[in-house]
C-alpha cells in the first residue's frame, strides 16, 4: 500500500508541478470552475502521500521526532489541500494564473459597461 501512496504521490506532483509552471493550464479558466485543488491543490496532496507512503515503508526504523514532525507536515499539506477546494491564497498561485485571472477580470468589467 505504501508503494502505491508514493506512486500515486510521484503522479500528483507532476500534475502540479506542471499546473504551477503554466505547462498545463486547460483546468484553470473553464466554466465553471470549481476549485484550485484540480491544479494547484494536487501538488500538495501528492506530497503528503510520498512523505506519508516513504514513512510507512520504512515505519519503526525512522526515530519518532522525526516521525512527528512529517506527521505535522503531511497534515498542514493535506489542510492547505483542503482550503483549496474553496479558496486559494494568491501568494501560493504562480504568476502566470494571476495575470491570466487579472486580465479576464478586465475583460468581464468592460463587458459589464
Amino acid at each position: 500500500m505504501s508503494v502505491a501512496a508514493v506512486l500515486v504521490g510521484v503522479f500528483l506532483i507532476g500534475a502540479g508541478g506542471a499546473a504551477y509552471l503554466g505547462r498545463w493550464r486547460r483546468w484553470a479558466f473553464a466554466r465553471p470552475v470549481f476549485s484550485y485543488a484540480i491544479g494547484f491543490g494536487v501538488l500538495y496532496a501528492g506530497i503528503a502521500m510520498v512523505i506519508f507512503g516513504i514513512l510507512t515503508m520504512f515505519g519503526d526504523a525512522v526515530p519518532l521526532a522525526v516521525q512527528r514532525g512529517a506527521a505535522a507536515i503531511v497534515l498542514a499539506l493535506i489542510a492547505v489541500m483542503l482550503v483549496s477546494l474553496f479558496w486559494f491564497p494568491p501568494f501560493l498561485t504562480p504568476r502566470w494564473f494571476r495575470t491570466e485571472r487579472a486580465a479576464q477580470r478586465g475583460a468581464r468589467g468592460k463587458a459589464a459597461s
